[in-house]
């Protein structure tokens, strides 16, 4: 038995495909019995054709702006609220919830869930040799004003709040993403955040953290401001980066308790662990860079002859 029906209002749905504008004709959705929370009669969104609304489990599209077209799909118990859009093979099932946001390009959305308040998903495939990769948000995960392109991945337990995930980049685990409406987190080019890692955005200019090229942040990791990691850095156990601005390229490892802080440049195999600080003061730069290994208890606050460490 179906539980919903076409009405017989339809309207014309503007959209463009490189650059040209398309139309797609949409008929708005109304429930013909009681089901979830949804009453008889009670009118829906907008979709294509019913391939849009699976006529099983408690799935539906809520109010009357939300719109679903191009082959993409609403199943399962996932649900579709405000002014939301699902367009060109973007599938979401499960007890997933959008809210508010953007789903286009071939991607699912599923288990539990959650993409919120203007949030913009964006998949596309063929940007590298792994052409099959698909874009995939799942477990509790919650993406809440962010913007997630590409060959993403965002699963577990992770929250991403004000950020931008691209290409094939994965946030999981535990891990939180603390962006806010100054400035994003951005974690990009296959870089890798999770366990219980925690990437705070500062306020005001520049302070946006940025994980690039490869680059892994995990265990109890912390790192607020004005960082930015590229080309295989690894920063975990209990390390902490407060930025100010703080620069790491080219395979840096920063872990057990260490701390850096300030203004300071570090490059081309570093260690830094055990309860090891390195402290830019009174914004002077520290620049660090070659095979060096700075740990136990030491404290750096200037930078280091060649061969001191």
């Amino acid at each position: 038995m179906n539980k919903y029906q076409l009405t017989g209002d339809s309207r014309l749905h503007d959209y463009l495909v490189d650059g040209k504008k398309q139309q797609v004709k949409l008929w708005q959705v109304v429930a013909l019995y009681d089901f979830s929370d949804v009453k008889t009669g009670q009118l829906g969104g907008w979709i294509e054709c019913e391939d849009n609304l699976s006529q099983h489990g408690n799935c539906w599209i809520y109010g009357g702006e939300s719109v679903v077209y191009g082959g993409s799909s609403v199943n399962d118990d996932a649900q579709i609220h405000g002014e939301s859009t699902l367009c060109h093979q973007a599938h979401v099932s499960g007890q997933s919830v959008v809210k508010e946001s953007l789903i286009s390009g071939e991607c699912r959305i599923y288990d539990a869930a959650r993409i919120l308040n203007g949030s913009q998903v964006i998949a596309v495939r063929g940007l590298t040799a792994d052409n099959d990769k698909l874009l995939q948000i799942y477990g509790n995960a919650t993406v809440n004003a962010s913007r997630v392109v590409h060959q993403a991945q965002i699963f577990g337990n992770a929250v991403v709040n004000n950020a931008f995930i691209e290409h094939r980049a994965e946030v999981f685990g535990q891990a939180i993403l603390e962006g806010n409406d100054e400035n994003n987190i951005w974690v990009c080019d296959c870089a890798r955040v999770f366990d219980n890692a925690r990437i705070i955005a500062g306020r005001g200019d520049d302070q946006i953290p940025t994980i690039r090229y490869s680059s892994q942040v995990y265990g109890n990791a912390l790192i607020e401001g004005d960082c930015v990691l590229k080309h295989q850095v690894h920063i975990f156990d209990d390390a902490t980066l407060i930025g100010g601005p703080i620069q790491l390229d080219n395979q840096v490892q920063i872990y057990g308790q260490a701390r850096v802080t300030g203004n300071v440049l570090i490059e081309n195999n570093v260690q830094i662990y055990d309860k090891a600080a390195v402290d830019g003061l009174d914004g002077e730069l520290i620049h660090i860079r070659g095979i060096k290994d700075i740990n136990g208890e030491q404290r750096v606050t200037r930078s280091p002859f060649y061969g001191v460490f």
